[in-house]
């Protein structure tokens, strides 16, 4: 008996309410972690099912089995390894083992796209990924009973079918969520469904957003898939505008033995081909060795990059993602962080020494390891590119305030770049530039061969995808009309754009926000955020994902 007066069904059905409370990311017993205790939460569930047990009876099972495999009788002691919190895969994923899934969804009484469901595939085959599909109805009422509701979908993905929740590792595929395809924000009030988890949510419109997180802890991204149904939409205005924002697509989601996930968006070209990093799958072939267009980096803010992060983004080794990539472009935005000199902390001498202490406080030298930074991106094969950006700015803001001559480190430097700007003045460089003058100044070959996009200035790409291309030279701090820019700003533009500045990911119609690359802790955000470690790759069909890098700069399993 695993307790003497206690039926072994009734253990039993403890043990196993604990063990759903654990892989649900509530923490074992004794511990304070993930969303509260396993104890309280399995007496809750008990509770709602009609059994009477409480957190003391629980507690006291616990410790009653704990004793019981000490003296080594037979026990029903949980499984505590099966805690999966944030961020954790649970135990089933094996040492040195990768497992991935692809997730997509499906329109009830809708045609799939042929080509990107074979696709879609060969890519799941060729990659050892499971397929699933999340089904949803453009129907105000939901079918209760689920055959009834799979014989709605076309016959080919019946089989992928899903209508419950999902864990993948640590992601969850909420795939039991049925949000009406016209939604203009499909993750609109969804940033706490998941309770600190990442989610995949079934949708036909590509979205994407990071949930705040308390500072050190995993920062849940929340994302929707795309579609493998063509569009089919009533012919009135919410019908039409979903019809223009539905996308071919679906998440790659890859999981490593670490408990680290990383899920990649995948769209389709009109004829179901699609590129995933240095993959295309095309007529239901998959081949490997492609090239990207472009990467934008998460603002930088150098000096604060650590080097396990640049290592993996463009170190000189065979698995950093500029070498696997190689893109032809690599936009660079916040290059420099300039934290010392910054107008909200200006007049605050704790602040001042904090950055005297870190070596952060020489403006010349912040520049000069800016440039240096340029050139260790640069590849004969990349070319990176400067965008300039807020923190940029403060080189220009600092040139234009009175002179500090206690400050003896800079003194010299603020004459250099006030003279260099009086110069230019009197020569009538109209296109002068301080900060590219900088940046020029601190590198031997004085920026030949990076580009520099100035405020106001336009980089688009990849013209030939329609659309007028992506337009890349815009940092993110500066909205329309003069308003502070963010991802609804600019979708009113009409034009596809990459930008930074937020520091967190976001896909909002055709806008995709790049994280940060830099320090998560940059000093002066002290609460709660949804910063991130990400970055907008762009192939060249047009297509982009949003890719990110976990704690130890991993950006791929």
């Amino acid at each position: 008996m695993p307790n003497a007066g206690m039926e072994p069904a009734r253990a039993q059905r403890i043990k196993d309410a604990i063990e759903r409370a654990l892989r649900a990311g509530f923490a074992p017993y004794r511990q304070k972690a993930g969303r509260g205790s396993s104890i309280s939460e399995a007496a809750r569930a008990l509770r709602e099912a009609g059994h009477e047990e409480d957190r003391n009876s629980i507690g006291g099972f616990v410790r009653t089995q704990e004793r019981r495999k000490a003296r080594g009788e037979e026990h029903f002691l949980p499984d505590w390894s099966l805690f999966s919190p944030a961020g954790v895969a649970p135990g089933e994923i094996r040492t040195g083992e990768v497992r991935r899934w692809i997730v997509t969804s499906a329109q009830d009484d809708t045609d799939v796209h042929p080509r990107f469901w074979s696709n879609l595939r060969a890519y799941a085959t060729a990659i050892g990924a499971e397929l699933l599909v999340g089904g949803f109805t453009y129907q105000t009422i939901r079918h209760s009973d689920r055959l009834t509701l799979t014989g709605t979908f076309r016959e080919e993905v019946r089989p992928f079918l899903r209508f419950d929740p999902i864990e993948l590792g640590p992601v969850l595929f909420c795939a039991e969520m049925n949000t009406l395809p016209t939604a203009a924000r499909p993750l609109s009030g969804l940033t706490s469904y998941s309770r600190g988890r990442d989610a995949i949510f079934p949708h036909a419109k590509l979205a994407y957003q990071t949930a705040p997180a308390p500072r050190g802890e995993h920062v849940p991204s929340l994302m929707t898939t795309g579609a493998v149904t063509v569009p089919n939409y009533v012919e009135k205005k919410a019908g039409k505008k979903a019809e223009f924002h539905h996308i071919l697509g679906a998440t790659v989601v890859e999981v490593d033995d670490s408990g680290a996930a990383w899920c990649r968006q995948v769209s389709a070209t009109p004829d179901g081909a699609f590129q995933d990093l240095d993959a295309v799958v095309r007529d239901g072939r998959v081949s490997h060795g492609h090239r990207v267009e472009a990467v934008t980096f998460g603002d930088l803010h150098v000096p604060t990059v650590e080097d396990h992060v640049a290592a993996l983004l463009w170190g000189r080794r065979a698995d950093a993602l500029i070498e696997e990539l190689r893109p032809r472009l690599a936009f660079v935005h916040d290059l420099v962080a300039i934290e010392a000199h910054s107008r909200h902390v200006a007049g605050d001498p704790f602040h001042r020494a904090k950055m005297v202490a870190a070596g952060h406080s020489g403006m010349a030298g912040q520049v000069a390891a800016g440039a240096r930074t340029l050139r260790e991106i640069e590849r004969d094969f990349c070319q990176p590119v400067v965008i300039y950006s807020n923190h940029d700015d403060r080189l220009l803001q600092w040139a234009k305030s009175p002179i500090d001559r206690g400050d003896v480190e800079n003194v010299a430097y603020w004459h250099r770049c006030n003279l260099a700007f009086y110069e230019a003045l009197s020569d009538e460089d109209e296109d002068f530039d301080l900060f590219r003058w900088a940046l020029r100044d601190a590198d031997p070959r004085r920026l030949e061969g990076v580009g520099f996009v100035p405020r106001g200035g336009t980089f688009p790409i990849c013209q030939d995808s329609g659309g007028g291309g992506i337009e890349c030279g815009l940092h993110g701090d500066e909205g329309p009309n003069g308003g502070r820019g963010s991802a609804t700003s600019f979708a009113r533009m009409a034009k596809r754009i990459t930008i930074g500045h937020t520091h967190a990911p976001e896909i909002h119609d055709g806008v995709y926000i790049a994280g940060i690359t830099g320090a998560l802790d940059q000093g002066y955000n002290t609460g709660p955020g949804s910063w991130k470690r990400a970055h907008v790759v762009t192939y060249p069909n047009g297509k982009r994902t949003i890719v990110t890098q976990d704690p130890r700069g991993r950006w791929r399993a």
